[in-house]
């Protein structure tokens, strides 16, 4: 059981439910998720029962405009929600991740393309922001082809985001900024669902593979998340990238503060074999719990101060600079980075069981490592961030 009692609010009251207590209402459900870990993972997919639970809270309303109805939170508020969340369970942890990211979407979207996808702006949708469709325009919409990966939260939603690039005479159609990218959003009726999520760690996200052959898509659901004319407020004036790899290294630090927690727990009944000493007494364990709890406790103030520096910029009508998103992408791939380490600590202190399938301490190492995989928090940024730091410009086309 995990002793984490992250801060999701500031002066007792949720930034983005203000009158309403958040707080209470997620933390009210959080037993329930550590009650089920083990079948998520096993199921490898979220139950939609447990999923309409955690929407009853409010969570998925956080990114949607106040004009349609949300909340519109800050920017730090959503990585509090996320970092708790994943501290009881990393796979609900990503997709609650996720689909507070595209609850931000309406930011981006036509009025009538809002009220359709979103009438419920309680519940979840999935997004695969990868170009790897194929689209061709026509009257009224777009006629859409492609296979997708890593679709997390398709098994229990009602609506997908994909991304596509427009086709003229069988290529790419250009533009100054390169290919011509568009998103859509499509009822998961008329995708098909491979099961291909056979994974080393998140195992429970659903994150399978999609398709689609020839499905109209009417213009009033095709947007670019990448487009310059999103909505003037704050929330949807931040460099698109700056909440994807913040909000994952969120979901880290979440699994990585599970992880020391329990650890610390476990520690007085753990006894050494032969010895019969306890952890708690063994040098070695101290010594790298409390570096475990520095590093970690470091990489987090890290990753919200960044974050609040961002914030404040673009809240006062700015906008973020270069610099400011390189020291975004040092702290977000610091903090995935260090909780893997911190989750690697814990199970290694925690001895032979923590191999079996039914102990947290593998997951948590699990679903930290294959979060140092993702493109978004790849070793790549590393070098893009030290070239802005030295009055370079990245080489990635969106930083």
């Amino acid at each position: 059981m995990t002793t984490t009692s992250t801060n999701i609010t500031r002066d007792g009251a949720s930034a983005a439910s203000a009158g309403d207590d958040f707080s209470a209402r997620i933390h009210a459900v959080l037993p329930r998720i550590r009650e089920r870990r083990e079948e998520i993972e096993r199921a490898r997919r979220l139950p939609r029962d447990l999923v309409d639970e955690i929407s009853a809270t409010g969570i998925f309303r956080f990114g949607v405009p106040r004009a349609y109805g949300g909340d519109e939170a800050e920017f730090p508020d959503f990585l509090r929600v996320i970092e708790t969340v994943a501290a009881a369970d990393g796979s609900t942890g990503w997709c609650v991740a996720n689909g507070m990211l595209i609850s931000m979407t309406p930011g981006f979207m036509k009025e009538d393309g809002v009220r359709e996808v979103f009438a419920d702006i309680s519940t979840p949708r999935a997004f695969v922001v990868e170009p790897a469709g194929a689209a061709v325009e026509e009257e009224g919409g777009i006629r859409l082809s492609g296979r997708w990966r890593f679709a997390s939260n398709v098994t229990h939603v009602d609506w997908i985001g994909l991304g596509c690039m427009i086709m003229e005479g069988g290529e790419p159609r250009m533009t100054e900024h390169g290919p011509d990218i568009r998103h859509v959003f499509v009822p998961v009726s008329e995708i098909e669902i491979h099961d291909t999520w056979h994974v080393s760690g998140l195992c429970g996200t659903g994150s399978f593979d999609v398709s689609c052959k020839d499905v109209f898509v009417p213009a009033r659901r095709v947007f670019s998340v990448f487009a310059p004319d999103a909505r003037p407020e704050p929330l949807y004036q931040l460099p698109v990238l700056a909440p994807v790899a913040s909000f994952y290294a969120a979901v880290s630090l979440g699994i990585g503060r599970a992880a020391l927690d329990e650890l610390i727990a476990h520690a007085p009944s753990k006894l050494q074999a032969m010895t019969m000493i306890p952890l708690t007494e063994k040098p070695v364990a101290q010594v790298e719990i409390a570096r475990a709890e520095g590093e970690l406790s470091a990489a987090r103030s890290y990753l919200y101060d960044t974050v609040d520096d961002m914030w404040q910029t673009v809240s006062a009508g700015g906008t973020a600079t270069l610099r400011q998103e390189a020291l975004l992408r040092i702290a977000s791939n610091q903090a995935v980075e260090v909780a893997a380490r911190v989750a690697q600590t814990a199970a290694r202190h925690a001895g032979a069981s923590a191999i079996f399938d039914a102990s947290p301490f593998q997951r948590h190492m699990r679903d930290t490592e294959v979060l140092t995989h993702h493109m978004i928090t790849a070793p790549h940024w590393w070098e893009d961030a030290g070239r802005v730091l030295m009055g370079l410009q990245p080489i990635a086309p969106l930083f």
